[in-house]
């Protein structure tokens, strides 16, 4: 699929723009018929509207310096003693969330050094100066984040949308023409692919019809509790859920990591469910319920 390798060629490329594989990446997941994932690419494109929407590559490290003065001497700079701070206090000024665009870091990263930074305002010079001693007083202050700390989260979006669009690829190889990929799509689980190589473990669930839909984010791997209120939160029933976990137990000792395989128990279990999606016993479209399921059993035995 051309497309496809355009997106593969410029990620690959050392001179190719992330972005330009972004907008691009945006175009292809309209084609395969799944633009409920755009609104990953337009947060990176456009920058996030949430600041507690931020995926965790874009949570960064960030180092409080300060000039200050005692009336004899200066220091620029400077690092100065946090511990006297309480801990919410600390982790705000000690923790960057990146909400820019790609466009704004990539045009930073240009430059192989210097450091972003967030000032401090003055109101806050007095509790941080608590933990200078021989007279200082602060004169400015301000959060810094390094060169290398943003260049990070380029690499991390580059390297997992590679991920993405490496594995489509084998869906849909370059010899198929139009019709044929037509034909294949509706057979390409690219819900799974999409979120098992953008968030991992942190796998984001879309669950709903093109009128509704929710999104949470999950760490699923090896967490029974974390799975059951996935799909709790999903309509599952209770004595559902419980068999699931019995299944689970039973299939323990025949799960096969490398293979990715489910268990007998499990197998049984999952057509149970599609079956009752069919049947509108569980109150869920059957297309949703499968990724939905493939998805959450994926991410709890770390099949990705």
């Amino acid at each position: 699929m051309k497309l496809i390798d355009d997106i593969i060629d410029i990620l690959s490329s050392d001179t190719g723009k992330l972005s330009d594989a972004l907008i691009k990446t945006k175009v292809l997941l309209h084609k395969v018929g799944h633009k409920e994932l755009v609104p990953w690419v337009n947060s990176e494109l456009n920058g996030y509207p949430d600041i507690d929407s931020l995926p965790e590559y874009r949570i960064l490290p960030a180092q409080v310096l300060v000039n200050a003065s005692n009336g004899a001497y200066r220091v620029t700079s400077h690092h100065i003693p946090m511990a006297h701070l309480d801990e919410k206090h600390r982790d705000a000024l000690e923790t960057a969330r990146m909400e820019q665009s790609l466009a704004v870091l990539e045009k930073f990263t240009e430059n192989d050094e210097g450091n972003l930074q967030a000032h401090i305002p003055m109101e806050s010079y007095g509790i941080l100066g608590k933990g200078l001693g021989n007279s200082y007083q602060i004169e400015s202050a301000w959060c810094a984040i390094s060169h290398a700390s943003v260049l990070q989260i380029l690499i991390q979006v580059r390297s997992r949308l590679l991920d993405f669009v490496l594995e489509l690829n084998d869906q849909f190889p370059s010899e198929l023409d139009e019709e044929q990929v037509k034909e294949r799509i509706g057979s390409v689980d690219t819900e799974n692919l999409f979120n098992s190589a953008i968030f991992g473990d942190n796998t984001t669930i879309l669950v709903g019809s093109s009128n509704s839909q929710t999104v949470s984010n999950i760490n699923l791997k090896d967490n029974l509790n974390a799975l059951e209120k996935t799909l709790e939160s999903n309509g599952v029933s209770a004595s559902d859920i419980s068999e699931l976990k019995n299944a689970i137990e039973k299939d323990s000792s025949v799960i096969n990591s490398d293979s990715k395989t489910y268990g007998p128990a499990v197998k049984s279990w999952l057509q149970t469910m599609l079956s009752k999606a069919v049947e509108t016993s569980w109150n869920i479209e059957l297309n949703i319920a499968s990724g939905l399921l493939a998805t959450a059993l994926n991410s709890y035995y770390g099949w990705f």
